[in-house]
């Protein structure tokens, strides 16, 4: 999510980008790692700055300016709006049929989880333009839940290929394309926390070409660009403690596209997307996070829209789109342990592959990665935490990441 905007990411090999985020990193760890010493005679302007009170600040609507770097874009900067509410606090008193079973019958905020919502606009000194809505809202008594994303954008990727006989890690090629998108998902409480609802996905890429020629490339599916449009059911089931950072509970998601002329796709083609979590809390309130996700698809897939290994939430490690193809898993661990009140340590693996069909997932295309990093508390309220993480993976790179938000 944006506040994720002032979020940094880079590879050791930038090192000429590295400079400003050491300090930056330095100076952050300073401000959380300060004891707060706040005495009688200290003015309201000093106590506002303490870490207790700049912690325990309540989130409303803050611009944000941007600025990032990761391999895929170089430096980004630009600005961006979030909007932090909770639906629950009107009216202040919900009917008994929007109430969810045990919550309290004189608040409606403590029957809804905190909402989120975000615009931003970007661009990079590799003339990538990005402009983005991201929401994810829960309605009183969470009786709904809406979440999804649209944009437009200008932009390039790095390609190795289709499938795991790939481009060596360095001779990769570069893919400039332009696409307006649109993934809105909505889902209708059944019974406790599990919902049932619609997904709907439209991607229109155009202007696609490559950065120099690649054999076999034009024969590709969507190698000149592709409209697809699919809409399909979805189920959830949400029973963490918290949307941002959770420490207990168990989330599960499935969802299925249907892409089809019927509603205005180039392509005819059938994905399914599963998302498992699940949160042990252990001793000295350390908790560990399970996940596995399933991205398989059939039919006629173009290229932009095929499963991809890697990104900064799983496989971290491995650029995003590093290996594609029609089938995709992987899973991941990770154990938070904290350090004090502001500072919590990670350790994480994960393992993950693609292949053409089901049966072709072999232990030999499988990738691995993991590493390790630290969570500092930027608002106690919400449970929300900046994450550093260092990753390496069976290739022989390593990523740092610096982003809002736990990776899952």
């Amino acid at each position: 999510m944006p506040f994720m905007a002032s979020c940094l990411s880079a590879t050791p090999a930038a090192k000429g980008k590295r400079g400003y985020q050491v300090l930056g990193l330095l100076w952050l760890m300073l401000l959380v790692g300060l004891p707060s010493r706040a005495q009688p005679t200290q003015t309201s302007f000093w106590r506002k700055l303490s870490p207790d009170s700049l912690t325990n600040r309540p989130l409303r609507f803050i611009p944000v300016p941007v600025l990032q770097s990761t391999p895929e874009t170089g430096l980004r900067g630009g600005i961006a709006l979030d909007y932090f509410f909770n639906s629950g606090t009107w009216p202040a008193r919900l009917p008994e049929e929007l109430r969810r079973p045990g919550a309290p019958t004189d608040s409606a905020r403590l029957a809804t989880r905190d909402s989120f919502a975000f615009v931003q606009a970007l661009y990079s000194t590799r003339r990538q333009l990005t402009l983005e809505t991201v929401w994810q809202a829960y309605s009183p008594a969470e009786r709904y839940i809406l979440r999804g994303r649209a944009g437009y954008q200008d932009f390039s990727e790095y390609y190795w290929g289709v499938g795991n006989e790939t481009l060596a890690e360095k001779e990769r090629n570069n893919v400039f394309y332009q696409r307006w998108y649109a993934q809105p998902r909505t889902w209708r409480r059944v019974q406790g926390n599990f919902f049932a609802g619609l997904s709907y996905h439209f991607s229109q890429t155009q202007r696609l070409r490559l950065d120099d020629e690649m054999l076999g490339y034009e024969a590709l599916a969507g190698s000149d660009g592709s409209r697809v449009s699919g809409l399909g059911p979805s189920l959830l089931a949400d029973y963490r403690n918290n949307p941002f950072s959770p420490t207990r509970g168990w989330y599960a998601e499935w969802t299925m596209h249907n892409f089809g002329r019927a509603l205005g796709s180039q392509f005819r083609y059938t994905e399914y997307l599963f998302d498992m979590r699940r949160y042990l809390r252990l001793p000295r309130q350390s908790t560990l996070g399970l996940q596995a996700v399933g991205h398989f698809t059939s039919g006629t897939v173009p290229l932009l829209e095929l499963p991809r290994l890697g990104g900064p939430t799983i496989m971290r490690g491995f650029v995003q789109g590093r290996y594609r193809d029609q089938q995709l898993w992987s899973m991941q661990a990770e154990y938070r342990y904290p350090l004090n009140r502001f500072l919590v340590g990670a350790v994480f693996a994960s393992a993950g592959g693609v292949a053409a069909s089901v049966p072709d997932f072999a232990w030999n295309n499988t990738r691995y990665a993991g590493g390790g990093g630290l969570r500092v508390l930027l608002n106690r309220k919400k449970n929300l935490y900046a994450r550093l993480d260092q990753a390496f993976t069976s290739n022989g790179t390593s990523n740092f990441y610096f982003r809002v938000m736990d990776a899952f």
